[in-house]
């Protein structure tokens, strides 16, 4: 789409037919540019624009909110895209690992990462202008990232989040590593868990990886990632689809046993492509369950004993919500569309911001309503649905 000022992109967004997401899309641009820091600001990152969740309340810059951050920047400004690819991936580990954040208070928190979704965003950034230098940068450091989680978050074929601790009895409740900090995926053991989001993820690496690749003329690595991938996929339909519940869980990895917590992460087959159709079939079904998910994407099954409206345990997440509904929006479900007309229909009625997350229940917005990734699938669920 290329370079946008924001009198061209209300231009752009005038074109949407709805006047909602008229408005949404102006709100969503103005809230990404407030919480972007200036490259005088003494950051870490500095000269670097990144982006930060929200200014005032999330001072500093997040592991995958950097990657939704990129993708949704690089609508109308690939350069400061670039920089938040860089500003971030400058604090990686020698072993390859990146850091869950590196705070404004010029704090490098790198006991954890997040989900690996920087080479994907990064294909996005890189497609919109393309810079084989900005390439050339990123390229080795992800190959590196590849290594770490392969190395120290994989067993047979398949990844894991780590959790937050293990207590003296072997209990582990969380797991911030994954994004999904307190989500109920994670009350019966955080680890030895093949987590089907985590997974799917490493499919969209090895994808971009091989764009990459190509772009850069390694014929040699294009075939090492596409084979990588071939595997993972493999091995996702082998052990994360439940026949018996008829839908993709989380697996325990000693005893291969299925989660029986159903979650948006459950849709990533979809998103990803790889579901056969009687297995999409199945989880349209789900979807649209009023007992279930109701065309609203809880961050957990309404009839999960568990689900509230706590944090990762039942609001709806506009992030995993989108990956969900676009998963099922690409395999001709109509159900994608009732979802994405809930959930713009859920942040327009909250009319100070775009929050971090929505009651899903009452879709009352919660947390900070500057929030930049609720911002940056927004406009996706808008222009890229």
């Amino acid at each position: 789409m290329g370079y946008m000022t924001r009198e061209q992109w209300v231009e752009f967004a005038d074109q949407q037919p709805k006047q909602r997401d008229r408005e949404l899309m102006v709100r969503a641009y103005d809230i990404i540019m407030g919480n972007m820091t200036q490259p005088d600001g003494g950051h870490f990152w500095s000269p670097n624009r990144c982006i930060v969740p929200a200014l005032g309340c999330f001072n500093g810059v997040w592991n995958w909110d950097c990657a939704f951050h990129v993708m949704g920047v690089s609508r109308w400004d690939p350069q400061i895209a670039r920089e938040n690819v860089i500003g971030f991936t400058n604090f990686q580990k020698r072993d390859g690992m990146f850091p869950d954040a590196v705070t404004i208070s010029r704090k490098i928190l790198d006991d954890i990462t997040k989900p690996p979704v920087l080479p994907w965003a990064t294909e996005i950034a890189y497609k919109a202008e393309k810079d084989i230098n900005f390439l050339k940068t990123v390229y080795p450091r992800y190959k590196l990232n590849e290594e770490f989680w392969v190395n120290c978050r994989s067993k047979d074929g398949m990844f894991y989040y780590i959790p937050d601790f293990v207590d003296d009895e072997g209990n582990a409740k969380n797991s911030c590593e994954s994004g999904w900090d307190n989500s109920v995926r994670w009350d019966m053991g955080a680890q030895n868990i093949w987590a089907i989001d985590l997974n799917c993820y490493m499919v969209m690496f090895y994808r971009s990886m091989a764009y990459f690749a190509e772009e850069l003329s390694l014929a040699k690595d294009v075939e090492t990632w596409k084979a990588k991938e071939a595997a993972l996929i493999e091995n996702i339909e082998k052990y994360c689809w439940d026949e018996s519940r008829g839908c993709y869980t989380d697996v325990n990895i000693i005893t291969k046993e299925h989660s029986s917590v159903i979650t948006p992460a459950s849709f990533m087959p979809l998103y990803i492509g790889i579901a056969p159709i009687e297995r999409a079939q199945a989880m349209c079904a789900i979807a649209e369950d009023k007992n279930k998910f109701d065309c609203k994407m809880p961050t957990v099954a309404y009839d999960d004993p568990e689900y509230s409206v706590n944090y990762w345990r039942g609001p709806t997440w506009i992030n995993v919500a989108y990956f969900a509904a676009k998963g099922l929006k690409n395999y001709g479900f109509e159900v994608g569309d009732k979802i994405k007309e809930h959930i713009l229909d859920m942040i327009y009625q909250n009319k100070e911001g775009i929050y971090e997350t929505y009651n899903s229940l009452t879709g009352v917005g919660n947390g900070p309503c500057n929030f930049s990734w609720s911002s940056a699938f927004t406009i996706e669920f808008i222009i890229n649905f």
